[in-house]
């Protein structure tokens, strides 16, 4: 484990190393902004949302499907008694 643990740092430090050099050659843009703006907020609401509406519709649809085509190959009882007379 202690050489995963050493490549993974090494790894980290190369990429850090990396991204200071490019910074200091003006190579990539530096600075940041922590803040999203307020209509990618509302998108990523929108999104989340709307997929997690598709994901339960398509969850209860299966399920649906599936409680059909069971109750399909079940033969009821009053069908399948037969009266003579």
């Amino acid at each position: 484990m202690e050489c995963f643990e050493e490549l993974k740092d090494s790894i980290g430090e190369l990429l850090i190393n990396s991204q200071k050099s490019c910074c200091e050659s003006n190579q990539i843009i530096c600075e940041s902004s922590p803040n999203l703006s307020t209509g990618a907020i509302i998108g990523i609401v929108v999104g989340s949302v709307v997929g997690g509406l598709l994901i339960i519709g398509l969850i209860i649809f299966i399920g649906s499907k599936n409680k059909s085509k069971k109750n399909q190959h079940k033969i009821p009882d009053t069908d399948s008694q037969i009266q003579m007379k």
